[in-house]
C-alpha cells in the first residue's frame, strides 16, 4: 500500500509538470482503479478526456466503471463515444450489450451483441448473453438455442449447463433440466449450490427419492445452510411428511430468526392442516420482522376469513391495501368481505329481534 502510495504522489507530481501528458494519466487512473479508489480513477480518465476528448482507453474504462457503479446510462455514454471512433473492439460492443441488457433495451443490446460476434464469432459469453435476453423477455424457446450455443463452444462450464438446466424448467422439462444439474455437478461435485438447485428440480418432477438423498447431502455438507433447509421443508411438506417439514422450517429459524421466510411457511403449513391460531401466531412474526410485509397481512385476512371472523379479516386487509394501495385484486376481496360481514350483522339482528 505505501509502495502504492508513493507511486501515486509521484504521478500525480508528473501531471502537474507536464499536464498533457495522457500516459501518467492513465496509469494513475489504473492505479486508482486497483486500489478499488473508483471515483478517483473516473475523475482522473475525465480530466484527460478534456485534453485528449478521443482518447480510446479513457472512454472505454470510464464505460466500464460508471457500469460496475450500475450507473448504465452513464456506461452507454462513454462506450458509445468509444464506438464512435470507429475502432471494432470486442470488449466494447460486448460491454454496451450488457449495459443495454441492465436497462432492459433489447433491441439496442442486440445489436451490439451481434456485432461483437462479427469480431469474435465463437465467443460463448457472447451466445449466453443473448440468451439471457431472450430469458428476459420470457422467450425461453430462443434463449434455450443460445444457450445451447454457448455450452457447444464451452462445455467444461457448470454455468453453461445450469443457465440451460434452468430454461428447460421454465419449459417444463423437468426431468430433463435435472440430467443438466447433474452434469454440472460432475464438473463442481462439491459445489453445494447445484446441488440444491438438482434437489429441487427433481422434487418439482416428484422425483422425491432423489430430491430427498440431495437435500440430505446438502445438509450434511454444511448444516447452517438456511436455504437448504427452507427448500427441504418445501419439498417435505409437498410430499405430505408435515412433521419433517416443520422441523425443517424450525431449523432454519434457529439458524437465522431474523428471516421472514420462514415463519411464513410455517404459516402457510399450519394454515393447510386448519390450525388457524398456529398460522396466525407465525403470520404475525412476519410482520413483527418486517412491518410492511404485504403478503404476511393478506394471508393473516385470508386466515381470518376461514376462521369466520370477518372483522380481524377486514382489519387485515385493509392494513395490506395500504401498503400496496395499487393492489385493485385485493381491494375487491376487501369489499366483498365487508358485504359478507354487513350481510351477516343484519341476518343476526334480524334474527335476534324476530
Amino acid at each position: 500500500m505505501n509502495n502504492s502510495i508513493e507511486k501515486i504522489e509521484y504521478l500525480i507530481k508528473e501531471i502537474v509538470e507536464s499536464p498533457n501528458n495522457a500516459e501518467n494519466y492513465l496509469a494513475l487512473a489504473n492505479l486508482y482503479s486497483n486500489e478499488k479508489e473508483y471515483d478517483l480513477a473516473i475523475n482522473v480518465y475525465e480530466s484527460l478526456l478534456n485534453i485528449e476528448p478521443l482518447n480510446f482507453v479513457a472512454l472505454t474504462n470510464l464505460g466500464s466503471l460508471y457500469f460496475y457503479k450500475q450507473e448504465y446510462n452513464k456506461a452507454i455514454n462513454y462506450y458509445s463515444r468509444a464506438v464512435s471512433l470507429g475502432i471494432d473492439n470486442f470488449s466494447v460492443y460486448f460491454n454496451l450489450g450488457n449495459a443495454h441488457a441492465e436497462l432492459r433495451e433489447f433491441q439496442q443490446a442486440m445489436n451490439n451483441y451481434v456485432k461483437a460476434l462479427h469480431i469474435e464469432k465463437n465467443n460463448y459469453q457472447v451466445y449466453s448473453a443473448i440468451a439471457l435476453l431472450y430469458q428476459d423477455q420470457e422467450n425461453y424457446d430462443e434463449a434455450l438455442i443460445y444457450f445451447e450455443k454457448a455450452l457447444k463452444l464451452k462445455d467444461d462450464s457448470p454455468e453453461n449447463y445450469v443457465n440451460i438446466a434452468f430454461v428447460l424448467m421454465k419449459l417444463g422439462r423437468k426431468i430433463d433440466a435435472t440430467s443438466y444439474f447433474e452434469k454440472a455437478i460432475q464438473l463442481s461435485p462439491n459445489n453445494n449450490s447445484l446441488l440444491l438447485y438438482c434437489a429441487n428440480a427433481y422434487s418439482s418432477a416428484n422425483e422425491y427419492n432423489k430430491a430427498n438423498k440431495l437435500f440430505e447431502t446438502v445438509i450434511n455438507n454444511n448444516d447452517s445452510y438456511y436455504q437448504a433447509f427452507i427448500c427441504y421443508g418445501i419439498s417435505l411438506f409437498e410430499q405430505g411428511n408435515i412433521d419433517e417439514s416443520i422441523k425443517m422450517y424450525e431449523n432454519a429459524i434457529s439458524l437465522n430468526p431474523n428471516i421472514s421466510n420462514s415463519y411464513l411457511l410455517l404459516g402457510n403449513l399450519y394454515c393447510s392442516i386448519k390450525k388457524y391460531e398456529t398460522a396466525i401466531e407465525f403470520y404475525n412474526k412476519v410482520i413483527q420482522i418486517e412491518p410492511t410485509n404485504f403478503e404476511a397481512y393478506t394471508l393473516l385476512g385470508n386466515t381470518y376469513v376461514m376462521m369466520k371472523d370477518l372483522r380481524s379479516a377486514i382489519s387485515s386487509y385493509k392494513q395490506a391495501i395500504d401498503i400496496d394501495t395499487e393492489n385493485d385484486e385485493l381491494k375487491l376481496i376487501y369489499i366483498e368481505t365487508i358485504q359478507e360481514y354487513i350481510q351477516n350483522r343484519d341476518t343476526k339482528d334480524s334474527k335476534d329481534a324476530a
